[in-house]
């Protein structure tokens, strides 16, 4: 997979950098969303939590597609501005949903010691 950073804009205000980059992949099905967030954060060794993709332009008939991302600062800047696409929402439900099931977990075991010692 061959790629190549094509513009890299500052853009202060929004404590973000706009990117435009062409992404030459083997034939075959374009890469996903996610895909492309990895080989942004990849090429511009940042956190892939920080990157946004907004477009993914693809030409037919040929194995590249342009792609338009905003690579953010923090990540409260990200989620303050931007939506989450479908395939990142999916995995932030199941982190949370882990991160509930490990409390409730933990909350039942703190009280079961605290019956116990009692």
């Amino acid at each position: 997979m061959e790629v190549e950073l094509q513009k890299q804009t500052e853009v202060p205000l929004l404590n973000r950098q706009r990117v435009s980059i062409m992404v030459t992949y083997d034939g075959g099905a374009t890469p996903s969303i996610l895909q492309f967030k990895d080989i942004v954060s990849s090429k511009l060794k940042v956190n892939k939590e920080l990157v946004a993709i907004r477009h993914v332009y693809q030409r037919y008939g040929f194995p590249k597609a342009k792609v338009i991302a905003h690579v953010y600062k923090t990540r409260a800047e990200l989620l303050r501005l931007e939506k989450l696409k479908k395939g990142e929402r999916k995995i932030a439900e199941a982190a949370k949903k882990v991160a509930d099931e490990k409390a409730k977990v933990d909350a039942a075991a703190k009280k079961a010691a605290k019956e116990g010692s009692s």
